[in-house]
């Protein structure tokens, strides 16, 4: 017997986490979170793939069926962990051990109930793809020479974007940029950052302050030295 996904209109497209690279899918049914097969497959390989077929199929409530093209067939996760464990092969071992160790307790941080839950992971999830990308790039770029590299990630969430509800941009920093160099350089674009006049000029004048009592201090120690 294979369940059906409910077709709401409004059901969350499923959240994307990148294993070695590779995109896995998931998707939350029924209080439950499900993996597309099809990315699971790409992440162990055929003969293996092949395998933890045979032992899901033995359950048949395991699997999503398709709905048409929208809805791809996908494995139930705590299935997918206990067939895994009766395989020896390292690919099996660690997929186990990634999805015990940061997939399932990332998804079970918070309760399905709760607020802001999709809204968290999905952005998690975006920053990861943002800043695996990056550093790939920046590794291929500068090759040997690379050491270390410094970004300001900004996201967004929108829940009614037909495609993706979590956006993400990355700005590339000089290496020995520090937080507060990255601020100031952010405030100074084009775009600029999401803050109204008065929360600016509270920056200003934070910043002011700050720098009139390091100056009065130095002119402190000016003195009692001379």
């Amino acid at each position: 017997m294979t369940k059906q996904p409910p077709s709401h209109p409004q059901h969350p497209p499923p959240l994307c986490f990148y294993y070695h690279g590779k995109p896995l899918h998931v998707l939350h049914h029924n209080d439950q979170w499900w993996l597309h097969s099809s990315d699971v497959l790409a992440v162990i390989g055929r003969r293996l793939g092949r395998r933890i077929q045979q032992l899901l199929s033995a359950d048949p409530n395991t699997g999503i069926a398709p709905v048409g093209d929208e809805q791809p067939e996908c494995w139930l996760a705590t299935a997918l962990l206990r067939v895994l464990r009766r395989s020896g092969k390292p690919l099996a071992r660690q997929l186990r051990n990634w999805l015990n160790s940061e997939l399932l307790p990332a998804l079970a941080q918070l309760p399905p109930a709760a607020p802001r839950w999709e809204q968290a992971l999905a952005l998690a999830a975006e920053a990861g793809v943002q800043v695996s990308h990056a550093v790939l790039q920046a590794v291929l770029t500068q090759g040997t020479r690379w050491q270390h590299s410094h970004w300001l990630l900004t996201l967004d969430y929108t829940p009614d974007h037909p495609l993706r509800h979590a956006h993400g941009r990355l700005l590339g920093l000089n290496s020995s940029a520090t937080p507060l160099q990255a601020l100031a350089q952010q405030i100074a674009t084009a775009q600029g950052i999401a803050a109204d006049n008065g929360e600016l000029l509270v920056l200003a004048s934070a910043c002011h302050q700050q720098l009139r009592g390091r100056l009065q201090r130095q002119a402190r120690r000016v003195m009692q030295a001379g």
